[in-house]
């Protein structure tokens, strides 16, 4: 009966450890003449996500997360800033790895660029955010 209870504890501590480790996920983005590459990127719920960003382009770009539900206006400017979930500025042939965690809720969230008149030339994507399996 001993080694019952031992086992069952066991299992359950080793179910509890696995819920508590967080997902990561790593992603590779360019961003060029007014263009994502790729336009969609997929992402489990409340995962660490690092982003490999890259600006293949001329002009500095800003890769904005848009919050669930909410579009960022074609001409991108201060009403727009209480809808943004994440972003990151980068310059013109610069590189980086930034952090942040996925949101909690599936769905789809836009992807714009913020710098001045790049989303009103079409430089937009999405975020697909699954359910953490």
């Amino acid at each position: 009966m001993k080694k019952r209870i031992t086992y069952v504890l066991i299992l359950l501590g080793m179910v509890v450890l696995s819920a508590c480790v967080s997902k990561k996920t790593s992603l590779d983005a360019k961003m060029k003449e007014f263009a994502f590459i790729p336009d969609s990127i997929t992402v489990p719920t409340g995962s660490e996500v690092g982003l490999n960003l890259e600006n293949i382009g001329t002009l500095e770009r800003e890769y904005v997360i848009m919050i669930l539900d909410k579009e960022a206006s074609v001409s991108f400017g201060d009403d727009d800033e209480a809808n943004i979930y994440w972003e990151q500025e980068l310059p013109a042939g610069e590189s980086t790895t930034v952090q942040f965690t996925a949101p909690s809720e599936p769905g789809v969230d836009q992807v714009v660029c913020g710098t001045a008149g790049h989303l009103k030339q079409g430089m937009k994507g999405k975020l697909i955010v699954t359910n953490a399996q």
